[in-house]
C-alpha cells in the first residue's frame, strides 16, 4: 500500500498519513505543502479513519 508522508508542524518528525485527503490529487515526483481541514467522524465503520481532511490550499508543489 502507498501512503504519504507528513508534518503537522515543521518541528515534527515525518509520519506516514494512510488516509484520503478529499479534494487533492497526489502527482508522484513532487513535494507538497498542503492547508487541510479536519473533522471529526461520528460513528465511522471500524476500517476507516475517525478524522475526514478536505484540502484547503495547496500552498506549494516542488519537482523532486
Amino acid at each position: 500500500m502507498k501512503c504519504m508522508q507528513v508534518k503537522e508542524n515543521a518541528s515534527e518528525s515525518w509520519s506516514n498519513f494512510y488516509s484520503h485527503i478529499e479534494g487533492f490529487t497526489y502527482e508522484p515526483g513532487y513535494e507538497y505543502v498542503l492547508k487541510v481541514k479536519t473533522e471529526k467522524i461520528a460513528n465511522p465503520p471500524a476500517d476507516a479513519s475517525s478524522i475526514k481532511y478536505t484540502l484547503i490550499e495547496q500552498a506549494s508543489k516542488t519537482k523532486k
